[in-house]
């Protein structure tokens, strides 16, 4: 959806404030263009970027898909102090999917994660990400939210706990806290 400039001030100042209120959904891009004549910094610069998010969901990180792809790659070579990988089984991809859907703006469909990990190259890893092994994981001792992962670490059962370590290791390598 894109305003223009005929649109009245007042009338933009109702959708934003309807947009705060939940009272408004908006799919995709909600832009805002103002020309402004004699602020050349500003539109050189691009004019002004406005991120609107309401609800309780962390805003996405801006991590390229090569950056993505790097840190998976490292995730894939990562070892515990026994000299195990900390990755090793294919249904560990729902941790990666967890952590990648929440916290930088991928898929929330399982099968949408598995296009978007073929098209990064994630088809080829040591552990290839296949929709089909992790599609059915289902953790019932941890919670939806990824953040609140950490706390379980000494009370997690050997099956959500192979999920939590691969999820922490991926947060610590992307720098989310």
């Amino acid at each position: 959806m894109s305003i223009k400039n005929s649109m009245k001030q007042e009338d933009i100042q109702k959708a934003l404030e309807a947009i705060g209120k939940g009272g408004i959904t908006v799919n995709g891009d909600l832009v805002l263009e103002k020309h402004v004549e004699h602020e050349v910094g500003n539109v050189e610069a691009g004019g002004i970027g406005i991120q609107i998010i309401s609800g309780e969901k962390d805003a996405p990180l801006t991590i390229s898909d090569k950056d993505i792809k790097k840190a998976i790659e490292e995730l894939l070579e990562a070892k515990d102090e026994n000299g195990k990988f900390i990755m090793h089984d294919f249904d560990q991809w729902y941790a990666v999917f967890r952590v990648l859907s929440q916290f930088c703006g991928y898929p929330t469909k399982a099968k949408d994660f598995e296009t978007t990990m073929k098209n990064i190259g994630a088809d080829e890893f040591r552990l290839p990400c296949r929709y089909e092994n992790f599609r059915k994981v289902t953790l019932h001792k941890l919670p939806q939210n990824v953040s609140l992962w950490k706390q379980y670490v000494n009370s997690a059962d050997q099956y959500s706990l192979k999920q939590l370590c691969v999820a922490i290791k991926l947060m610590e390598i992307l720098h989310i806290e």
